[in-house]
């Protein structure tokens, strides 16, 4: 009968506490969705009227509390809490910051072609900003995973 070693079982507890680091396929089909909806704000906002335009910021609202309640009780259910900030995962950091940057500047330049008339040019951008912003949040959530098997994780 062979016992694993010291080193095995370490490393087995990581790899099986790293599995909860990973979202279920329909988690990133709902996330791509919605993130394909949140880059079109611009566009949303300028065929809205005042009245309208609050509904869409309610239903914003309620996919934040939503996207908080699954998280939430994600934890509850597993018993497993990982670290929330992103600076405990080193590997992960450096592609959260540069997904925090495509972010910011796609949906600048979304909300500046609506500002401009450019209305067609922003439909074509949107859902490329959209992709890009969903590759890169998958991508991070790899190098979590990776950070979690390979002991690097910092409090």
């Amino acid at each position: 009968m062979s016992e694993k070693s010291e080193l095995d079982q370490v490393a087995d507890a990581r790899r099986r506490l790293a599995a909860h680091a990973e979202f279920s396929t329909a988690y990133w089909v709902v996330n791509g969705a919605l993130l394909v909806l949140v880059a079109g704000l611009p566009i949303w906002f300028s065929w809205l009227d005042g009245s309208g335009s609050q509904y869409l910021q309610w239903a914003l609202v309620a996919v934040v509390l939503a996207a908080a309640v699954h998280s939430w009780s994600r934890r509850r259910r597993s018993g497993v809490y990982l670290p929330k900030r992103i600076y405990s995962y080193p590997t992960a950091r450096l592609i959260w910051l540069a997904g925090i940057a495509i972010a910011l500047v796609g949906f600048g330049s979304l909300f500046a072609l609506v500002e401009n008339g450019q209305r067609q040019v922003a439909f074509v951008v949107y859902p490329v900003l959209a992709l890009a912003v969903l590759v890169i949040q998958i991508k991070t959530r790899s190098a979590m995973r990776r950070d979690i098997e390979s002991g690097k994780v910092k409090p």
